[in-house]
């Protein structure tokens, strides 16, 4: 058994608690989708490349569709600035909000306060960046809802955090 085999009960048992639901919906390639508002986040467990390591990510396209230039450059360093724990960068047409944390020594705080940080922040900054750069949200207008409903688990993960890194 993988590592990630033995951590991924736990995270989902966490996730669940965070959503307050008894039954948690998981995609084809382990990843715990959350809708909150207009923002479609991904949970999953991941082991990188080389990295021995595995990591807990949390993260969200906040927009796709969204020309790089200075201006949103300069709003995305000043969101990174205010951030703890989380990074906002673009890549390849994508605003991407993310938090990865090391999972072996993750408590269910620490699951809980990812998946917080990044389900408030991407359902408020992904209408603000909207307003001012264009784009589309992960959700449209009128159709997010709550913590508990997700996208088609059937349905792989489209988006993945690049190597955009900091800006």
């Amino acid at each position: 058994m993988t590592q990630l085999e033995v951590i991924r009960p736990f995270v989902e048992q966490a996730v669940k608690e965070f959503l307050g639901v008894d039954q948690l919906k998981v995609m084809k390639d382990g990843t715990i989708p959350i809708l909150s508002g207009s923002a479609a986040v991904h949970v999953r467990l991941v082991q990188l490349g080389g990295e021995e390591r595995p990591l807990l990510q949390v993260f969200c396209p906040l927009l796709s569709g969204v020309e790089r230039s200075p201006e949103l450059m300069d709003k995305l360093n000043d969101m990174n600035a205010g951030f703890s724990f989380a990074r906002v960068f673009w890549e390849s047409g994508q605003v991407i909000i993310a938090m990865e944390l090391l999972a072996e020594e993750l408590d269910k705080e620490q699951v809980a306060h990812a998946c917080r940080l990044v389900t408030f922040a991407s359902d408020y900054w992904d209408d603000e960046l909207q307003r001012g750069f264009g784009g589309a949200t992960s959700v449209p207008d009128g159709e997010g809802t709550s913590f508990t409903e997700a996208p088609d688990p059937d349905q792989p993960s489209s988006t993945e955090p690049g190597e955009g890194g900091y800006l």
